[in-house]
């Protein structure tokens, strides 16, 4: 680390005696200036949240001081902020919507040390709500979707206007971002049924503003294709239910041309051998939000002979039977929003024929018991598109129908 010099005089000259008096001072000072600073050691485990709200602020991370250590090099993610503390022990950061690691140095005048890191998400924040970005189809209603992976996928519905749609776009839950794929391969239309089994999604009936249909169409990701498959059921239906349990999907409920008549036959598809079967009936519901749970289907919410209800079922394939099991505490309603995560079941928003809700629950089938969780982060909506990935469920678009009414496009995350 530095040089050493060796010097030899003889002790019994004068002259050179005084030279090594005056010179060795010197030359210790020049070797203490010359070492160089031990490297400091690595930075212990760093304190923070893993999972942050995009956009959110303020948020602060920390180490223990480090012996040896005169400053501390942080870094963040791409589009993230230290909005102060950079090196010292603590700092604070504005996020912006990426996950990424955060990573600090210790460092002296002459060294630094290797980076002791911290891995964040963006969205997934535990019980909160997060909005991720906005779907990029713009506002709608009506719409369906599904997830398949790591990924979320929402198309078809309607404007205001009132437009129908076909598009068909991807949400990347790790980038937050949205990538529009091929179009939906039926035509336009609302109201219709979506469901993935393995790693194929699928949608199916609705409404395409004249009459009701029961075509049936499978997406693969890969390939980024549609097929059409056998249809489902003998007539066309809208505004169903639907949801897929191990290797098979399952579409109830609904509605006629009409609209007068509720359906209360419940099919069962194959996807291996492309093939639809009648099993016992459901509660028959218009509007009604359906999802899976290990090897259980449920069904609530929706309307009965037109009215709201908040009554909710389990469906058994083994046995084919439907049971009835703890209704919704939030009240009445249809066009509600639910999904799964890690063996519980979320079920919120939704109208009631007079006022739009917000109020968010979670059901644990073990005890067949309903808790209320935070009220969904967005604006009041029906109509909404719900999906998970992972330990996160996501709610977006949807809107309203008061006073010419109102679409949105947001997307929102929470996290179990």
């Amino acid at each position: 680390m530095w040089n050493t010099f060796k010097f030899s005089w003889n002790n019994n000259s004068p002259a050179l005696s005084a030279v090594g008096r005056v010179l060795l001072p010197v030359l210790l000072m020049f070797t203490v200036a010359c070492k160089k600073e031990e490297i400091p050691a690595i930075p212990g485990i760093i304190s923070g949240a893993k999972h942050f709200c995009p956009g959110e602020s303020g948020v602060i991370y920390s180490i223990a001081p480090v012996e040896g250590s005169d400053f501390y090099l942080w870094t963040v993610p791409q589009g993230a902020k230290i909005v102060s503390g950079q090196g010292t022990t603590s700092i604070k950061i504005d996020f912006g919507k990426n996950s990424g690691s955060i990573c600090v140095r210790s460092n002296n005048d002459d060294e630094a040390s290797e980076a002791s890191c911290l891995d964040v998400i963006q969205g997934g924040v535990q019980n909160m709500w997060c909005r991720e970005m906005d779907f990029k189809g713009g506002g709608r209603i009506n719409a369906t979707g599904f997830s398949i992976g790591g990924k979320g996928y929402i198309g078809t519905g309607r404007d205001n206007v009132p437009n129908k749609y076909k598009d068909f776009w991807e949400f990347d839950a790790v980038s937050n971002t949205w990538t529009q794929k091929a179009d939906f391969g039926g035509e336009a239309r609302l109201d219709a049924v979506g469901f993935a089994i393995g790693n194929k999604g699928y949608i199916g009936t609705g409404y395409n503003v004249i009459t009701v249909l029961n075509d049936f169409w499978e997406y693969d990701p890969l390939l980024n294709e549609w097929t059409r498959k056998a249809d489902c059921g003998p007539e066309g239906r809208t505004f169903a239910f639907g949801f897929a349990l191990g290797n098979k999907g399952y579409v109830g409920g609904g509605r006629d041309n009409t609209f007068a008549i509720t359906f209360a036959d419940f099919w069962e598809y194959d996807p291996d051998a492309d093939q639809w079967i009648q099993k016992a009936d459901a509660p028959p519901r218009q509007g009604a939000v359906g999802f899976a749970i290990e090897d259980k289907g449920y069904m609530g919410m929706g309307i009965l002979s037109g009215v709201s209800t908040n009554s909710f079922f389990c469906y058994e394939p083994i046995l084919d039977v439907w049971t009835q099991k703890t209704s919704l505490p939030g009240g009445p309603r249809y066009a509600s929003t639910g999904f799964a995560i890690n063996n519980l079941g979320y079920i919120g928003l939704g109208y009631d024929g007079q006022d739009y809700y917000r109020d968010f629950y979670e059901y644990n089938p073990v005890t067949d018991t309903w808790i209320q969780k935070p009220d969904f982060a967005g604006e009041l909506r029906s109509y909404a598109v719900g999906f998970s990935i992972g330990n996160n469920g996501y709610i977006g678009v949807g809107g309203t129908e008061i006073n010419g009414g109102e679409n949105f496009d947001d997307l929102w995350v929470f996290g179990q």
